[in-house]
């Protein structure tokens, strides 16, 4: 009897959980101080079989019944949108994705072509897309908290 109670009380538990967390079409975009980097956040829906994620943010797809959650953006040494650069840069980022049946893992991507994906329970993630674009005016420190992610899922 007290096997049974225990297991409704987690059930009911991890239920309020999931039915907690928001739906990645409910995504609001962050603002910063500058317009100009404001205007590069997405207006439009990620492509097919993509989510999108704000900073810190945690959801759940129902469609492949994984947790992801979008921990940090670790660095964006992009070019700036107003400066001319030697190499184009690249911004690194840190996911924690877990399954119904699993513990959750940390995977580190970045927008490099040969650094942009990883394989989870026999899932190809790919980073496709980071936003904001950053400025000489608003850097890395600015934008923390603030980077908006579209990842795909196959």
């Amino acid at each position: 009897m007290k096997s049974k109670i225990f297991l409704l009380t987690i059930s009911a538990f991890i239920f309020t959980q999931c039915a907690s967390q928001k739906k990645s079409t409910d995504v609001k975009m962050p603002t910063t101080n500058s317009e100009t980097v404001n205007s590069t956040y997405p207006t439009e829906k990620p492509e097919k079989g993509a989510v999108r994620l704000v900073e810190k943010q945690n959801i759940f797809s129902e469609e492949n019944k994984l947790n992801i959650t979008f921990v940090t953006t670790i660095e964006d040494s992009r070019c700036p949108m107003n400066a001319r650069c030697i190499t184009a840069g690249f911004a690194t980022v840190e996911i924690e994705v877990m399954s119904l049946h699993s513990r959750p893992r940390k995977f580190t991507i970045s927008t490099q072509d040969n650094k942009n994906s990883f394989v989870f329970q026999g899932r190809k993630f790919t980073l496709t897309n980071i936003y904001p674009s950053n400025s000489t005016d608003v850097g890395f420190e600015d934008l923390k908290g603030k980077y908006v992610i579209d990842l795909k899922i196959e």
